[in-house]
């Protein structure tokens, strides 16, 4: 993986895009385990950094994409 710097507004996209992908994760499953949870979220925000590195700045595709 590449260093790259994140403008703040990215960062605050990639949060957010994130986060609205695990509320829809979160509605369909039912009790996921705390290591589960850990993992899927880090794999979640792994795509979304590699979208916005890529140029993505469109929330409701960094949604998707975080969504896998």
């Amino acid at each position: 993986m590449k260093l790259t710097a994140f403008e703040p507004q990215e960062v605050m996209l990639m949060g957010k895009a994130c986060d609205g992908a695990w509320e829809i994760l979160q509605a369909a499953l039912l009790q996921p385990s705390a290591d589960f949870e850990k993992s899927l979220r880090a794999r979640m925000a792994c795509r979304v950094l590699a979208a916005v590195e890529d140029g993505e700045r469109d929330p409701d595709q960094l949604r998707a994409i975080a969504l896998g």
